[in-house]
């Protein structure tokens, strides 16, 4: 038979220092925070994305007010009349006693002929 040694003395308490309980809440903890960090992590991507994509749509936003503004401006010509005095002032037409001065680019030089 084997002789065994007691554990614990009697009327004393077993008092371990890192019991399976204190595991289990350690795990549970490290999940925990692991989940938060992640979380974490999750929000602060996202927000960045969504700050980009503001930006991006103020850019646009931008461009589009400043080509709404150039069409305002081709609509008032239109309804005024100064469109059309300007398209006819390019096909050469003038008004009564006024003088006309086309501005055009010189023309090339032809090349001269050889001479044999």
């Amino acid at each position: 038979m084997r002789h065994s040694k007691a554990l614990t003395v009697a009327g004393s308490v077993r008092t371990n220092t890192f019991g399976v309980r204190q595991v289990v809440i350690a795990a549970g903890v490290g999940v925990a925070l692991t989940w938060g960090g992640v979380a974490f992590a999750q929000e602060a991507y996202v927000s960045h994305r969504l700050s980009q994509q503001v930006s991006e749509i103020r850019k646009q936003n931008t461009e589009i007010a400043a080509q709404n503004a150039g069409y305002r401006k081709d609509v008032q010509a239109l309804q005024s009349g100064t469109a059309d005095e300007e398209e006819a002032r390019r096909n050469g037409y003038a008004k009564p006693n006024e003088k006309l001065y086309l501005v055009t680019t010189p023309p090339t030089p032809s090349p001269s002929p050889r001479s044999r």
